[in-house]
């Protein structure tokens, strides 16, 4: 970590009043970093959870089941503010998720929710995070390349609408979820 990211991180540290109670926060975590963060955490007596889920990869020559973080860079702690710095020392810990100097704590009832998720052994495949009014562009299928806006969101599919301004008209149909991301 260089001179310059340290003072950047500590400035924000700096800036957030202390609090006492344990609270879960999201920390981002080092590109791969995510099952090691949770690991150190839980063995320094620290709550902290990353939700996995098991995966089966696929090679060349072999197929693996492979356990993986659901998302990616991020892990969950529960701790006091008073405890920032011996978090964000932590080797792999990048920052506490903050916007403008806050730190955003997660709701319990979130955590539990995405425990309960993850031990039920359902399917769960992580999805863009999307809402009604995102440009989204299509990554692959036919439709591959195609720009336009989420005007409605059912499920697993998302109604795509797209607009030709030059005639000031507009085609609508339905996308996979999948198959989108934000443009």
């Amino acid at each position: 970590m260089t001179t310059e990211n340290r003072q950047q991180k500590n400035a924000v540290i700096d800036q957030v009043p202390v609090s006492g109670d344990p609270r879960w926060y999201v920390l981002y975590t080092r590109s791969r970093h995510e099952k090691y963060v949770e690991t150190h955490l839980l063995q320094k007596g620290l709550e902290a959870f990353t939700p996995k889920v098991t995966l089966k990869k696929k090679w060349s020559d072999r197929t693996r089941l492979v356990e993986e973080p659901i998302f990616k860079s991020y892990c969950f702690a529960k701790f006091s503010l008073s405890d920032k710095l011996k978090i964000v020392t932590q080797r792999g810990v990048v920052n506490i998720v903050h916007v403008n100097g806050q730190y955003l704590p997660i709701e319990d009832s979130v955590i539990n929710a995405l425990k309960i998720l993850v031990e039920s052994k359902l399917k769960i495949d992580p999805c863009p995070y999307l809402k009604e009014g995102d440009r989204i562009v299509i990554r692959k299928g036919p439709l591959k390349g195609l720009e336009g806006y989420i005007v409605e969101k059912r499920n697993r599919n998302s109604v795509l609408v797209v607009s030709v301004d030059a005639i000031a008209s507009s085609i609508r149909c339905f996308v996979d979820i999948d198959c989108v991301e934000q443009a």
